[in-house]
């Protein structure tokens, strides 16, 4: 079974369909760490998560390179929350097109990742600062855009 990649218009339609949150408020654990929002104690990075959903990958923020964990979506499709807080921005991508790259300190990016039914996936988050602080959420299927 061939890989299934990122293609520019996807990662284009991540990049573009940012929802407007209205929150500001950065996040400071240094380490990854699974969490239901990403969060440390009164600071968050709101990724405007439905209430109900199949995560593939549940909420985890950090700072610096993180390889995500591989996961498997059921369908064709899964729904990516991206946020981050910093100077510059974060790349998302899986190693074999061009990442998608997010600038910081804006609202979160909501998008669609359109796969191969079943494939396997691995994504890295790349920050451009290592002192960037960033959190992501990835969810089964086709989730609505906007919060």
């Amino acid at each position: 079974m061939r890989k299934a990649a990122f293609v520019a218009p996807v990662l284009l339609a991540l990049a573009l369909s940012a929802c407007t949150s209205g929150d500001k408020e950065a996040e400071s654990k240094n380490d990854a760490k699974p969490v239901s929002r990403a969060s440390t104690g009164s600071e968050t990075l709101d990724l405007k998560l439905p209430k109900e959903a199949d995560y593939l990958v549940p909420a985890i923020s950090g700072s610096g390179t993180k390889d995500i964990d591989t996961f498997h979506p059921k369908g064709g499709v899964y729904t990516v929350h991206l946020r981050c807080e910093g100077k510059g921005g974060i790349s998302l991508g899986d190693g074999t097109s061009d990442p998608v790259q997010v600038k910081c300190g804006g609202p979160v990016a909501i998008g669609h990742v359109f796969i191969d039914k079943g494939a396997e996936q691995s994504l890295t988050v790349s920050p451009d600062s290592e002192k960037t602080k960033w959190a992501i959420a990835i969810l089964e299927g086709k989730q609505k855009l906007t919060p």
